[in-house]
């Protein structure tokens, strides 16, 4: 669909839309990439002199899926998201740890894991459904003193992460293949997947990392709702964000409601 200068213009100036993040960029440089392409394809004379893009939630380098991105003003709404429930789908690897918690990371320890079954695993999750605390991963975006704790911990800083109360709403194993397992998530703001799949691993009497990651919710939007990889054009950002806008209104007043 195309669009005039002017209405390119005033789309801009707010609004919100979804993208199906992948394992290219982080939160952060995609973000910077989707700046770039909006400023290097509004028409010359609508060109805004600069474009503030903001995120409802990261997400892990190596995780996929559901990214909500503000713009503009569109940025002051993403704090509502906070209210939303986030939906993932991981997969885990048991008898390794690593100090990241994923994939990425270096493994600090290994242990046998032939004693745990697929019952096991959904006997142990629901001890972590519920408002329960958590302690994030070392390497996280949170912050200490201002700086992130992965940076902090990059540079040598001696950090000791405070737990937090965080809430998981529902949490199935629902694929078993030794040494790997599936889990459908569902949890609120703050909830570190990585964090969950450590701590089973712990209470399973061995140990664990994630392998994959993918959010499939988060408030409002589903990955039917994203733009993929290849849909990252202005024109598409411009439809979306008037098709997410209509959404995100109505997930707002039910947020107010409550």
């Amino acid at each position: 669909m195309m669009m005039g200068g002017r209405e390119t213009a005033s789309i801009l100036r707010r609004g919100i839309f979804a993208v199906n993040k992948t394992k290219e960029f982080t939160s952060a440089e995609l973000l910077n990439h989707l700046k770039r392409i909006i400023m290097m394809d509004s028409p010359d004379e609508f060109r805004p002199a600069a474009v503030k893009l903001g995120h409802g939630g990261t997400l892990d380098k190596s995780a996929v899926g559901v990214l909500i991105v503000g713009i503009n003003w569109g940025c002051k709404k993403l704090p509502l998201l906070l209210h939303g429930a986030k939906n993932y789908i991981v997969v885990g690897q048991l008898g390794i740890a690593t100090d990241t918690y994923n994939e990425c990371g270096r493994i600090t320890d290994e242990r046998p894991y032939s004693h745990i079954t697929e019952e096991d695993i959904n006997v142990v999750l629901k001890q972590f459904v519920g408002d329960i605390w958590q302690t994030a991963p070392l390497y996280s975006a949170l912050k200490v003193g201002g700086q992130r704790m992965s940076d902090l911990v990059r540079e040598g800083v001696d950090v000791q992460p405070r737990d937090r109360l965080v809430r998981c709403y529902s949490a199935e194993c629902t694929d078993f293949s030794p040494p790997f397992f599936t889990a459908h998530v569902r949890c609120g703001g703050g909830f570190y997947i990585r964090s969950l799949v450590h701590d089973l691993g712990i209470a399973l009497n061995t140990c664990a990392h994630v392998r994959q990651l993918q959010r499939t919710q988060q408030g409002p939007f589903t990955l039917p709702d994203c733009l993929n990889e290849n849909e990252w054009t202005l024109s598409n950002i411009l439809e979306s964000v008037m098709y997410c806008q209509l959404k995100f209104s109505q997930f707002e007043k039910r947020v107010k409601r409550a």
